[in-house]
């Protein structure tokens, strides 16, 4: 891997997340003429002076009584000091802090949806396309367009009514109480993962099957190439042309999945979280936003992109070391 592309690669996302830094504080300001109008307290008796006068306080102690540009300074100044700013929720919290407290919940969900999505789809993928035209490929062909139809919330409503609320198997709602009384013993992990089985459940379905569907047809595509069938003329063995040569030369496509799915996995599953009341980065934004707390909007978003730039780099970074005849902007 040369050195300038990697360089160009890291300058390229550093910029992409400056102009992200710029939106993330901007967009939510775009339409409003008094983003401290929803803290005014509800004027009573006071005078329009003194409303005025209570309404002035309420900018400053929000910060919103310098210009728009001094704000993005200040923003940037807190960025600098690795401070995502404080929520205005009741106790001024710090943004940080309540995103350090919500994210390992996202994860719990997110990454065990991953592996079993990765481990369980790819091995199936790969044994759908050996078995190309029989009773396993087409069940993963037929299971691809069904879920092009059958989006996540349905089947987690689905799974909540049966195995939740008519069998009783798992809790349809998420235990109010795990998080605080969470503890690292083995009641508290398997009590975790009972709560979580239903949501792990519900977003899996689909991960299997996008793993499973892409790593078909890029086992077929691979099995076709001209080195493949140089390897059969040799007389190889068949264990070692299917994962020495096709399995390996297939996970470019597996690579670009992956990094997708890495991307998401502290954004959550909004619509999931909140059909099992999970509480996660999903529901945490959602609350931001109904109650226009703007510092904890744009911490998550922040975080969010910044994710993502930095998943979408390293994904590049792999493709380069897989294949190095993959090249963006240079010369082969």
């Amino acid at each position: 891997m040369k050195l300038s592309y990697v360089i160009k690669r890291v300058l390229y996302s550093l910029f992409v997340f400056a102009v992200v830094i710029t939106l993330n504080f901007f967009i939510p300001r775009i339409g409003v003429d008094d983003p401290a109008e929803r803290y005014y307290p509800p004027q009573g008796n006071m005078s329009e002076i003194e409303y005025e006068i209570v309404k002035q306080l309420t900018r400053e102690q929000y910060g919103f009584h310098v210009s728009t540009w001094q704000q993005y300074l200040n923003y940037l100044k807190g960025l600098a000091r690795g401070d995502l700013g404080t929520s205005f929720r009741p106790g001024s919290p710090k943004v940080l802090d309540l995103i350090a407290e919500r994210l390992p919940w996202t994860l719990v969900l997110s990454v065990s949806t991953m592996l079993i999505g990765v481990v369980v789809g790819v091995g199936f993928g790969v044994v759908a396309a050996v078995k190309r035209g029989r009773w396993q490929d087409t069940l993963l062909l037929n299971a691809s367009t069904v879920m092009v139809a059958l989006p996540a919330f349905f089947i987690a409503l689905i799974l909540s009514f049966y195995l939740g609320f008519e069998w009783e198997i798992f809790p349809a709602y998420t235990d109010s109480t795990m998080v605080s009384q969470f503890a690292w013993t083995w009641e508290g992990i398997s009590r975790v993962a009972r709560n979580a089985a239903l949501p792990v459940m519900s977003m899996m379905v689909g991960s299997i099957i996008s793993y499973a569907q892409g790593t078909r047809n890029a086992v077929i595509a691979v099995t076709n190439e001209d080195f493949v069938l140089t390897a059969r003329a040799k007389g190889l063995k068949t264990s070692t042309i299917r994962f020495k040569h096709i399995l390996r030369n297939s996970l470019l496509p597996i690579v670009t999945s992956l990094g997708m799915s890495i991307s998401g996995l502290i954004g959550g599953q909004v619509v999931i979280e909140q059909v099992f009341n999970w509480n996660g980065m999903g529901t945490l934004f959602l609350e931001a936003n109904n109650t226009n707390d703007y510092p904890l909007m744009m911490g998550i978003m922040l975080l969010l992109s910044g994710f993502t730039i930095f998943a979408i780099l390293i994904t590049d970074l792999v493709y380069v070391l897989l294949d190095p005849r993959v090249t963006v902007g240079d010369k082969r």
